[in-house]
């Protein structure tokens, strides 16, 4: 408020004390204000930062305990297996070798093994393919899985799954026998059609040095086709047998793809 004179009074003075205090305040206030966030932020950042370096410290030690528990424990059962081996079993007439409280037949394994090179490479197997093609058509009619599982109870398919079983069921363990007919599969190379023939030689078959029920194994194929032409193919493998000489996993490697040319002389 002003005198008509033009001078300020007392009150004048204090309203204008009064109004910069109020300014000054609000200032002051939202700097506290926005200071109190930043700090807040920082704080949180700093937690989230800690919390995840814990997290990663924990997962790393982890990490490192679960390599050193598998490494030791690969070590622990190379030392074993090796100090079990005697050999590598290139000779045809070693004694059996020890494994623990049994012992692994060297030979008896190495006859299974050829014994099934010989069945499956050697043919085609026309009884096989007369029974297969018998299957097939029979399986063919079939639209349901129950007509499919009563089509398993019929001659036609009794007489197919007898006689892969009475030609590789001996040279097999259970559990080796169902994974030879499904994984392999059993008589792969004698399923085509037309005039063919095929003749396996030159076995060489090895135990392995660190594993005495592990074999590895070549072979050569001779493959003649319908126009008469002869070819060789190299082979490749490895077969797992039990103590008893039975074959528990055998895997066939087609080298120089036998199979691929089998299927192109058919179409």
């Amino acid at each position: 408020m002003k005198k008509t004179d033009g001078t300020h009074n007392v009150l004048d003075d204090q309203l204008k004390k009064l109004d910069q205090d109020i300014i000054w305040n609000q200032k002051h206030k939202a700097n506290l204000h926005t200071q109190i966030l930043s700090n807040l932020n920082k704080q949180k950042s700093k937690t989230r930062f800690f919390n995840g370096f814990k997290f990663a410290s924990s997962l790393v030690l982890c990490t490192i305990i679960l390599v050193a528990g598998y490494l030791f424990l690969s070590q622990t059962i190379l030392q074993e297996n090796g100090g079990l081996t005697t050999g590598t079993g290139n000779s045809t007439n070693e004694d059996p070798v020890s494994l623990g409280s049994d012992e692994v037949d060297v030979e008896k394994s190495r006859e299974t093994i050829k014994a099934v090179i010989e069945e499956e490479f050697n043919g085609p197997d026309e009884k096989y393919k007369e029974l297969w093609e018998a299957a097939m058509e029979a399986q063919s009619n079939a639209e349901t899985q129950e007509e499919f599982d009563a089509l398993q109870e019929t001659p036609v398919w009794q007489d197919y799954m007898n006689y892969m079983a009475d030609t590789y069921a001996t040279y097999f363990t259970e559990n080796g026998y169902d994974n030879f007919l499904n994984a392999t599969p059993a008589f792969m190379y004698s399923g085509f059609d037309g005039d063919y023939a095929m003749t396996a030689s030159d076995m060489k078959i090895s135990q392995n040095e660190h594993n005495p029920k592990m074999y590895q194994f070549t072979f050569l194929v001779e493959y003649k086709n319908a126009n008469g032409e002869v070819n060789p193919y190299q082979f490749e493998g490895e077969a797992l047998a039990s103590e008893e000489g039975k074959i528990e996993k055998l895997q066939f490697l087609d080298k120089d793809d036998l199979l691929t040319d089998m299927n192109e002389d058919i179409y």
